[in-house]
């Protein structure tokens, strides 16, 4: 069983320990909200990379990166200085390329054999930046991965068919469930106000848009297509 990390009482972690094998965390260059559940995070991660301007959000909060990647023109010039005399590991690439930093960040995260990847600071801001990041996660080649986006008001993750997913959340908690490759297949929720049985939820539609939470975990489970769960804090 596959469980979504959820907020309770605004903490993300609600005594829940993380027992994947390897868990990154990759920061990005976008809008990025200090808190209790992001330090939880960056102490139970085994991997933190920095995708180029992240590492300023990495600074900010007091933590350096095992490995930096990207062209390297966002991040401020005193870290980078910093990070070169400490020894951190740093992949630079030309700033003609074919993939934004955070693309060459998660790539490198599988490489290094993660299992769960936390985007930090990879929504909000730029539209086409946020939309892109989310499409990406939900790539066939990052499959086998379980990826979340913590976001400043909500948590996203990219759900998969054939897998049970909890969402230990509280009654009241707003959840949409969204379709990211065409229509999403057998879906059954259970503990929702508004639950589902071997149901579809077409590409393109609303209807798994502002679902609720009615008891202390609630299930999602699909046969077939690409889900994004958007978990809103309370």
């Amino acid at each position: 069983m596959k469980r979504l990390l959820v907020s309770k009482a605004h903490t993300l972690f609600a005594g829940y320990k993380m027992t994947q094998e390897k868990i990154t965390l990759i920061f990005a260059n976008g809008p990025l909200k200090h808190s209790s559940y992001l330090d939880a995070l960056v102490k139970q991660a085994d991997l933190l990379i920095a995708a180029d301007g992240g590492a300023n959000h990495c600074e900010k909060i007091n933590i350096t990166p095992d490995i930096l990647i990207g062209d390297l023109d966002s991040i401020h010039p005193a870290i980078l200085a910093d990070y070169k005399n400490k020894g951190i590991t740093i992949h630079r690439h030309p700033k003609r390329k074919d993939a934004a930093d955070l693309e060459l960040a998660l790539n490198l995260a599988q490489q290094e054999g993660a299992s769960t990847i936390w985007m930090i600071g990879a929504l909000g801001g730029r539209w086409d930046m946020s939309l892109a990041n989310i499409m990406l996660a939900a790539g066939d080649r990052y499959l086998e991965l379980d990826i979340f986006l913590l976001g400043q008001d909500c948590l996203l993750q990219i759900l998969h068919p054939g897998k049970k997913f909890t969402l230990g959340g509280v009654p009241g908690q707003k959840v949409s469930l969204l379709p990211l490759k065409n229509d999403a297949h057998g879906v059954t929720l259970k503990g929702f106000e508004y639950p589902l049985t071997d149901h579809t939820i077409p590409f393109g539609s609303t209807l798994g848009v502002s679902n609720i939470i009615k008891k202390d975990q609630a299930t999602v489970q699909y046969t077939e297509g690409i889900l994004l769960c958007i978990l809103f804090y309370q």
